[in-house]
């Protein structure tokens, strides 16, 4: 998470310089802590107050509990970091509408978000490891995002794929939940774990997308 968010700040560094960054749904802040190390200005909102304290005790960044529905701060915010949180916003129209007050001028949204028309989404179907309401309510595809930007004053800059890692006994577990039971379902997965659980893979490119938009 700390090197995805020094990767993001690269991404970014080639449209504005470092400067004020809200980072929503932060968690403990790690990713936040990779803005930091890249210069930025960090702030974050988190509604898990276990999370957001571990962030303020451990990682001495600035982390509120809350959402970004009720969001309030004197600051004003050269970007804001939507990273795997679009799709969990119980309010869209204030969520948006709080993130163009909160912006500068010509201020950014980086969103990572998953694409519902995506291969993958597609020949998984219901067991779509993404399909995970209640955590998850909303889904986009590429186009539906970008036109929901749109239509609150901002206009896409780029897009691209993300370059992540994942351990593969988080992508057992994930396959574990998400698919149905089959003969000897248990004893597979089990061995996958202790044979090669540990090792960390990149994540295949398939339905994961980063997107970043400007205010106009």
């Amino acid at each position: 998470l700390y090197k995805s968010g020094i990767n993001y700040a690269k991404i970014i560094a080639r449209y504005t310089r470092p400067g004020r960054v809200l980072d929503v749904g932060c968690a403990a802040g790690f990713i936040l802590k990779g803005f930091e190390k890249s210069g930025w200005q960090c702030y974050g909102v988190e509604p898990n107050d276990t999370m957001a304290a571990y962030g303020r005790t451990e990682l001495k960044l600035d982390i509120k509990t809350g959402g970004l529905e009720t969001y309030d701060s004197d600051n004003k915010f050269d970007l804001v970091n939507l990273i795997q949180v679009i799709g969990s916003l119980y309010d869209l129209d204030k969520s948006l509408s709080t993130i163009s007050k909160l912006l500068n001028k010509d201020g950014l949204v980086m969103v990572e978000s998953w694409d519902m028309k995506s291969f993958m989404a597609r020949i998984m179907g219901k067991n779509w490891h993404e399909y995970c309401p209640p955590s998850v309510i909303t889904w986009f595809s590429d186009n539906t995002l970008i036109q929901l930007f749109e239509y609150y004053g901002f206009k896409l800059k780029a897009k691209g794929r993300p370059h992540k890692r994942i351990n593969i006994n988080h992508g057992i577990s994930l396959f574990d939940a998400s698919f149905p039971k089959f003969p000897f379902k248990k004893q597979i997965l089990k061995f996958f774990s202790r044979t090669i659980g540990k090792y960390n893979i990149h994540y295949p490119p398939l339905d994961l997308k980063w997107y970043l938009f400007s205010k106009v």
